[in-house]
């Protein structure tokens, strides 16, 4: 099986229709069929991938996580080369966060599965854990570069708060998603800035 950031160009489609099926029914939705029949491919093609349905929910994991935070690690990354623009930063993220929940719900939601999963079942803690570590390095990188005394306390809270923010969107979609969340992590990482001025 391939890792999370070695998905092959034949293995994505199957990663994908597996975490639509996990975000339209949840984890136990996921069969060899269910997963054919929605990436339009034969049994004989998944199962010669994945032998097990617990691989294959888990690829599927570890190909959402790479997925989602491939867009943070590079805005972060990006900080690196230039003076830190905290608005440019914000625009990035809410605007990319937007887009995908409007688009890629269903991918979204497949996460937050991966959450409750992992709550239930030891076995989904690894892809997790990964999930909120890469996050808050990638937060902390930036949050450092704004001048924060304290990146990993603060991308920790911002994290959070984001995770938050995404879930009730997925939950109640509201139109003014993207100018409600950048104004509520402007406001918070205002506040966490001001408290090492």
């Amino acid at each position: 099986m391939s890792g999370p950031d070695t998905a092959s160009e034949r293995q994505r489609p199957l990663m994908e229709a597996t975490l639509r099926i996990i975000g339209r029914n949840g984890i136990d939705g996921v069969t060899h069929r269910a997963v054919a029949a929605e990436a339009g491919l034969s049994l004989g093609a998944i199962t010669h991938h994945f032998k097990s349905r617990d691989a294959l929910v888990e690829a599927a994991l570890h190909h959402a996580l790479t997925r989602e935070t491939a867009r943070l690690r590079a805005l972060a990354l990006g900080l690196q080369d230039r003076t830190f623009d905290m608005e440019a930063w914000l625009d990035g993220l809410t605007g990319w966060y937007a887009d995908e929940l409007k688009d890629n719900a269903e991918i979204h939601i497949a996460c937050y599965e991966a959450f409750l999963a992992a709550a239930r079942n030891p076995r989904h803690a690894d892809v997790v854990q990964a999930w909120f570590e890469t996050w808050r390095q990638s937060a902390a990188l930036a949050l450092a570069a704004a001048g924060s005394a304290a990146p990993q306390r603060h991308a920790g809270l911002f994290v959070a708060v984001l995770i938050g923010l995404v879930l009730q969107q997925l939950a109640v979609p509201r139109r003014g998603f993207r100018r409600e969340a950048r104004a509520a992590l402007a406001t918070l990482a205002g506040g966490l800035l001001a408290q090492d001025a």
